[in-house]
């Protein structure tokens, strides 16, 4: 046993020798082609983001740093951000900064690192995504503590950069005390957004608390401009996801404790699942590669595994995985992805039928009949 272990470990320090890796050592052989290496630095569970262009933003010292493909760093604020988001082009950066019981949304020129604006926003950002290169989403949590629990106030706000936020209520619940107690970082960790591939409609995960059964969160789509909304799942309070599919009609969604589910927005139905709860899950752009709790995914075929503490961000071109473990980012390379999929050429039609669609007015049938086409 012991020589066992010992060739395991030569063999581990051997693999990372030659994927020019440092500390994040594969616990699996790595696929032909594949490469690993150390790009930039970031704090003890920070958050990061990897843009088109190859750039890495994540937080080191209690600072914002940009680090560029050649390795180059330039540091964009001097406070830890919460989270962080590329936008579609990568040519700018939302970050989020609490300060008290309200969070600074700023946006950053990554060209020039400049601010090129801000605003800032009632209680804690707990996501950030972009619908478009000029607007910005952003889900945010409120905490009001009584003797008899806590009152949780989810918001969304909708921001083009130019004129006020806009808010939208999605969701107030009385917690019971039990569920309180818990350090507010979980609780700010339940609330997840994600945004739809063609820019409609939203999915996102907040906490319900009824009287006569356990807690849990609720994973619900919402249509923006109707303010249809309707739930598609129910999952364990800590779950990572959702995630969009690149088709725009399934979702990847870890369930804590469990398993992580790939489930159909129409029929609100499990059509896939993984043996692990993926508290981070990731997805490639074509949807070809899913990471799991450390475990590399293609086409539900596990590649190659890593530490099962690691948090990934897929690169939108295809080419890489972004992992951050144990207080670095390494870029994992050999992917054979593509860049998601081109959007029909007559968007305005499918967006028209998907909108009557949320509101009931045309039925799951109709509409696959009369959709302009089909996302791979």
């Amino acid at each position: 046993m012991t020589a066992f272990r010992s060739l395991a470990a030569l063999l581990s320090v051997f693999l990372c020798t030659l994927t020019g890796c440092s500390t994040l050592t594969p616990t699996t052989a790595l696929p032909d082609g594949f490469t690993v290496k150390s790009v930039a630095q970031l704090d003890q569970n920070a958050p990061f983001a990897v843009n088109r262009n190859g750039e890495f933003a994540a937080v080191h010292q209690g600072a914002l740093v940009l680090t560029g493909p050649s390795g180059a760093s330039r540091q964009l604020a001097q406070e830890r951000a919460t989270a962080l988001s590329f936008s579609p082009s990568g040519a700018k950066l939302a970050a989020a900064f609490p300060t008290g019981k309200q969070t600074i949304l700023r946006l950053f020129d990554c060209k020039g690192g400049a601010v090129l604006t801000d605003t800032t926003l009632p209680d804690r950002i707990t996501s950030i995504a972009w619908r478009s290169e000029n607007e910005v989403l952003a889900t945010t949590l409120g905490i009001q503590k009584f003797s008899f629990g806590s009152l949780l106030s989810s918001r969304v706000y909708r921001w083009d950069a130019a004129t006020p936020p806009v808010a939208t209520t999605l969701g107030d619940v009385t917690v019971r005390p039990a569920l309180a107690r818990m350090p507010e970082e979980r609780i700010f960790d339940t609330l997840h957004l994600a945004v739809s591939p063609y820019g409609d409609e939203i999915a996102y995960s907040a906490i319900k608390d009824p009287p006569l059964f356990p807690p849990y969160q609720r994973v619900t789509i919402r249509h923006l401009e109707t303010d249809a909304e309707r739930e598609v799942a129910q999952i364990g309070i800590g779950s990572g996801g959702p995630i969009y599919a690149p088709d725009g009609e399934s979702l990847v969604i870890g369930d804590a404790g469990r398993m992580t589910l790939r489930i159909s927005i129409p029929e609100a139905k499990e059509i896939d699942a993984w043996p692990t709860p993926g508290s981070f899950p990731a997805l490639s752009p074509s949807g070809a590669y899913l990471f799991l709790d450390g475990t590399l995914y293609q086409e539900s075929r596990a590649l190659t595994s890593f530490p099962v503490q690691s948090k990934a961000a897929f690169l939108p071109d295809g080419s890489g995985l972004a992992l951050s473990y144990d207080g670095k980012l390494y870029l994992v390379s050999g992917l054979k992805d593509q860049a998601a999929p081109a959007l029909p050429a007559d968007l305005g039609q499918l967006l028209k039928l998907r909108r009557l669609r949320s509101l009931g007015l045309i039925s799951e049938q109709e509409y696959r009949k009369q959709r302009p086409g089909v996302r791979p």
